[in-house]
């Protein structure tokens, strides 16, 4: 009768420890996993596999729209597109304060993919190495977050990649934050033409 009474008990332990268990998993999930600030798709265009995100800035998103107007128009104005693909990477770029951590590196998907990891790492180095984590939505760090970005001009070029010549663009760029911190505000970029797809191949 009391080995009953004590596996009962014990299967009454265990049931308990699952749900607690559970909780304790669902809560940590809730709280780090899907954070309010993850990253979360809310548009795209697809064949050049850009993305909007629910956390992208305003400017951004009004950017984001424009570019894809440029996109559906045919023929394609590819120094229009030129120009917003800069104006989209350097927004997202050197807009620290809506980014996760020290990985979450911005304009990744107008850089060529060959370089990607290499400029992901270079920048996890430099630009991004002292950001705090935001997984609980609670940084108190002073980042920053492009407000305008202004294309002073753009040049036809030629570009030699990997042996292989391409069409592409010198676009100068500057640009202005909402709170100055000293953070860079001038680039010029190197865009190529591969494929139909514009891809940033330089940045100086």
């Amino acid at each position: 009768m009391k080995k009953r009474t004590d596996r009962k008990i014990l299967i009454i332990f265990i049931f308990v420890g699952i749900i607690l268990f559970s909780y304790l998993g669902y809560r940590v999930y809730n709280d780090f996993f899907k954070s309010k600030n993850t990253h979360k798709p809310i548009d795209s265009i697809e064949l050049y596999e850009y993305t909007l995100s629910n956390n992208d800035t305003s400017i951004y998103k009004d950017n984001f729209k424009a570019l894809s107007k440029v996109l559906n128009n045919k023929p394609i104005d590819y120094s229009e597109y030129a120009k917003l693909i800069s104006k989209l990477f350097i927004i997202d770029l050197y807009t620290l304060d809506n980014k996760m951590g020290s990985t979450d590196i911005g304009g990744l998907e107008f850089i060529h993919k060959d370089l990607r990891d290499n400029f992901k790492d270079n920048m996890g180095s430099s630009l991004y190495k002292f950001m705090e984590t935001n997984l609980d939505g609670q940084r108190k760090q002073e980042l920053p977050e492009v407000s305008d970005v202004e294309i002073i001009d753009i040049d036809d070029t030629k570009y030699t990649y990997k042996d292989n010549t391409y069409d592409g663009y010198i676009v100068n760029a500057k640009w202005t934050y909402v709170k100055n911190l000293g953070y860079q505000n001038t680039m010029k970029l190197t865009i190529i033409k591969d494929k139909d797809i514009l891809y940033i191949v330089k940045g100086e």
